[in-house]
């Protein structure tokens, strides 16, 4: 039995010495990170038989794969994670992605020099309200409480026709930095999911609008680094850190 701990020990010490480097758009620098496991490799796998639940999950196993790899602790930023992930399959399984039948190189995507404008101010019937890109934390936490909410529904066709609407809810939850009404600030991050979720719920749908621009401009430049010269776009789902 020692032999056998001695041996597991020995296979752990490996794993911790194999490391890749990997650019952290956010502190703009590379740094190391451990490759993927196979505990992590079943996690991704997980999601793609979970239904609608493992579709929106995948994001948090992937910021879960980031944060624990990682040599040094790091408060990442959202948009940290595709950066990350992408070097990541290039030193794992190679530069080359299948997409549609069709072979394409990741050193064949636009020069990274993604910059997001990081949080942004909206007024509104005197509603002053701060969006931020997340940290990959936040997006977290607020990920596994919306998968709870779609899990409440009986079917998995209630589930698909509502989830679009939970997620919207959620995903300004995950934006939302402070509100500002009548002197009154409230932190987001002080608050509980059922607080932010109800102020996000009443507040005028004009301002909600606002954020959500915001969320889509951000969303779209990011896109821009992860599309090919044919305007293919590269999908980093379940299948491109397993290779599937």
């Amino acid at each position: 039995m020692s032999n056998i701990k001695s041996f597991i020990d020995d296979l752990k010490q490996l794993n911790e010495k194999e490391s890749i480097d990997a650019f952290i758009p956010s502190q703009k620098k590379t740094a190391s990170f451990r490759v993927l496991s196979v505990k992590q490799h079943r996690d991704i796998i997980k999601t793609v038989v979970d239904g609608v639940e493992g579709s929106v999950l995948i994001s948090k196993v992937f910021n879960d794969i980031v944060k624990e790899n990682s040599l040094k602790e790091i408060n990442f930023k959202l948009y940290d994670r595709n950066k990350i992930l992408v070097d990541t399959r290039r030193a794992v399984l190679g530069n080359n992605v299948t997409i549609n039948n069709t072979s394409y190189s990741l050193d064949s995507l636009p020069v990274y020099s993604f910059s997001p404008e990081e949080t942004k101010e909206f007024e509104y019937n005197g509603i002053k309200v701060v969006a931020e890109i997340p940290t990959l934390e936040v997006d977290s936490k607020i990920t596994e409480k919306s998968v709870v909410e779609i899990s409440k529904f009986s079917t998995e066709d209630n589930k698909v026709g509502n989830s679009i609407n939970v997620l919207l809810v959620y995903e300004l939850m995950k934006f939302i930095k402070t509100i500002e009404l009548q002197d009154s600030v409230l932190e987001f991050s002080e608050l509980n999911t059922y607080d932010k979720k109800t102020i996000v719920e009443n507040l005028p749908i004009k301002l909600n609008n606002m954020v959500l621009d915001f969320i889509a401009k951000y969303k779209e430049q990011e896109q821009e680094f992860y599309t090919f010269n044919d305007g293919t776009k590269l999908s980093i789902d379940a299948g491109f850190l397993t290779g599937e």
